[in-house]
């Protein structure tokens, strides 16, 4: 644990922001548990102010994840996923990225992998489709877990307790341009997912996009992950269950697979 007396703080060279952002990583890595706000600022020797300016930063980009009922931090998926070319050999999800690539390459769609954060379903990984009319999904970007398909995925994937307090959160979040739903009607939602073990929609937040997405099982801390193809509705047309099957082939092929019927 760092005592707050690192010689990268009394090197004019070094930025600031970028020692404290890698003293962070180092502190979780070290800790290996959620952390509040105080807790890392005491460790590191922050300001209480400053330590939790920069902690929603990172949770923002989507290293961090934040715990609302718990007020804690902890690395996401994303930090874990930073490093797969440098020894994938060494991580437990080291065959998710592969597997994207192969859809991708398979389907021609954009292929997207998901996890919960604080209301949100945040893209940690995606990779871009090549379709001729393709929409474009940045690796970081948020979406409310009430909007996404992702995000039914994600919700049917948690307990009730954690589930209605995500829907919760996440309705307080909503920012579509139509009245928000019921939590009733986002619970039957994310209910159904889990019961068939997928989800689809088609223009939730863009009109004509459409979403499949499934569940993974992934060994790892971390909040449940899904995996989704991505593309115009028209590439879905009379190919909807083909492309389930794909996932499913996908997801048993990882090893990760939770129960998933067409």
């Amino acid at each position: 644990m760092n005592d707050g007396t690192n010689t990268q703080k009394n090197d004019a060279a070094v930025v600031k922001s970028a020692a404290r952002t890698l003293e962070i990583f180092e502190y979780f890595d070290a800790v290996r548990r959620p952390a509040h706000i105080h807790e890392v600022a005491q460790a590191l020797g922050y300001p209480h102010s400053s330590t939790g300016a920069l902690l929603r930063s990172l949770t923002d980009l989507g290293y961090l994840e934040y715990s609302a009922s718990e007020k804690t931090f902890f690395p996401s998926i994303r930090v874990s996923l930073l490093g797969h070319w440098v020894g994938e050999e060494m991580l437990s999800l080291r065959g998710i990225h592969q597997t994207m690539r192969d859809l991708a390459d398979q389907t021609g769609m954009a292929v997207v992998l998901g996890s919960s954060n604080d209301g949100y379903c945040q893209y940690i990984r995606v990779i871009e489709g090549t379709t001729p009319i393709r929409y474009h999904i940045r690796a970081g970007e948020r979406r409310c877990l009430a909007r996404s398909t992702l995000g039914y995925v994600l919700l049917g994937l948690e307990s009730p307790q954690r589930r209605a307090q995500a829907i919760e959160r996440a309705l307080v979040l909503w920012d579509g341009e139509k009245p928000a739903p019921s939590a009733h009607q986002v619970a039957k939602a994310a209910s159904q997912a889990a019961a068939r073990g997928y989800a689809f929609n088609i223009g939730l937040v863009t009109p004509h996009a459409a979403m499949l997405a499934v569940p993974l099982n992934a060994p790892t801390p971390a909040r449940p992950l899904a995996l989704a193809i991505a593309a115009p509705e028209t590439h879905f047309q009379g190919r909807r269950t083909h492309l389930l099957n794909v996932l499913k082939r996908a997801v048993a092929h990882l090893g990760v697979a939770k129960r998933v019927s067409a």
